[in-house]
């Protein structure tokens, strides 16, 4: 099976602060959470369209999955090291949901 993950959903507070947003996560906080006992590995994406019947913007604009050895570690590493972590204001109402894997199957 795979290992479990982070996944975390979020948008810069702005449009105009989308680069300064980015530039922040991938070099200053993607260190501060890769730096976290269990955490192994990082990808970030940005949405492209919304999959749903009315269609739409998507709501999150930005989903990084963290791969994580044990995701009970790492989120109580997080609680008890983000406090040490650079953060910024150009981020708006993150979402942060840890799973782990109950069904895996591959193409041949």
């Amino acid at each position: 099976m795979s290992s479990s993950i982070f996944m975390a959903l979020t948008n810069s507070i702005s449009a105009d602060r989308d680069a300064e947003y980015n530039r922040w996560y991938n070099e200053v906080h993607a260190n501060d959470l890769l730096s976290l006992p269990t955490m192994r590995s990082l990808v970030r994406y940005r949405a492209v369209q919304q999959i749903t019947p009315g269609g739409g913007e998507p709501f999150h604009k930005y989903l990084a999955i963290y791969n994580v050895d044990d995701p009970r570690a790492a989120y109580q590493a997080l609680l008890e090291r983000r406090s040490t972590f650079t953060m910024t204001d150009a981020i708006a109402d993150p979402l942060l949901v840890s799973y782990e894997p109950i069904f895996e199957k591959f193409v041949k």
